[in-house]
């Protein structure tokens, strides 16, 4: 039984990508391709504060992913990152990968613009790597690629001080 307690009390020292949950369907396959490259990462409510996500600083978290999410920014009863990670992210400087919602997320907080697209897409679309990007995010990637999607809401503008690291077009 010690052996269990041990294991638990690495998992919470050890450096991990914290996964905000939006509500997407896919946040688990997130989770999966993250570990699948043999990083630490654990899911959590979008919402946790950030004393609960680094358990009082002992639980260094090095990025965090926001997942996408069935909602629109402008909702009322939207969800929101709590306003204390924004705090911890800058004082920390930790990079954060916004997916569908997650950059929608990041857009509406940040000052940059989120529209109503006027209908859904959902398919098929491709992703096109931005001019001159060199992200590690693309990585061991072509510059267009296919992927899956499904959205209600668009990026119109993206916030002062972010860049595009690429696009995606159905």
């Amino acid at each position: 039984m010690s052996d269990d307690v041990g294991k638990k009390d690495e998992h919470h020292t050890r450096p991990q990508i914290a996964i905000l949950d939006f509500g997407s369907q896919y946040t688990h396959l997130i989770a999966r391709r993250i570990r699948e490259m043999n990083v630490y990462c654990e899911l959590h409510n979008c919402a946790i504060g950030p004393n609960e996500l680094t358990c009082n600083g002992t639980r260094p978290i090095v990025g965090i992913v926001l997942s996408g999410g069935p909602n629109s920014v402008y909702e009322d009863d939207a969800p929101h990152v709590h306003t204390d990670i924004w705090e911890y992210v800058q004082q920390m400087n930790i990079p954060i990968l916004g997916i569908c919602y997650g950059m929608q997320e990041l857009a509406h907080v940040f000052g940059g613009k989120v529209d109503s697209s006027a209908h859904h897409e959902y398919g098929k679309a491709t992703v096109t790597r931005s001019a001159g990007c060199n992200s590690t995010l693309f990585t061991n990637l072509p510059d267009e690629f296919d992927m899956w999607m499904s959205h209600g809401d668009k990026l119109t503008q993206v916030p002062l001080g972010f860049k595009a690291v690429g696009t995606c077009y159905v």
